[in-house]
């Protein structure tokens, strides 16, 4: 009766053993995957970072020149403006001497 016992027991773990090889071989592969799919999600997101510093390089140089340019036209326009206050007061002074050449 124990040698058929023993067989039992032997064929039980044997079972065992290879269930659990299996599981691991499974476990493995998923593990395996998930790397790969890790992997894949790490390099997708450096190359989204590569992209935003990217245009965030060229952002900051439209940013630039924009204000270049924006300071260079407020600068005009403040020159235009004494401009023409001063062409006003030549106006003015032009009519006053044409006002008494005609007296």
């Amino acid at each position: 009766v124990s040698k058929n016992e023993l067989d039992w027991f032997h064929q039980d773990l044997e079972t065992q053993v290879k269930k659990w090889q299996q599981e691991k071989k499974e476990n493995q592969e998923n593990l395996k995957a998930l790397r790969n799919t890790a992997k894949k999600h790490t390099d997708t997101n450096d190359r989204y970072s590569k992209t935003i510093d990217e245009k965030k390089k060229q952002y900051n140089v439209c940013l630039n020149e924009f204000l270049e340019t924006s300071n260079k036209f407020a600068y005009d326009k403040v020159k235009l403006e004494e401009l023409i206050k001063k062409s006003e007061g030549d106006c003015q002074e032009c009519v006053k001497r044409a006002v008494e050449a005609e007296v």
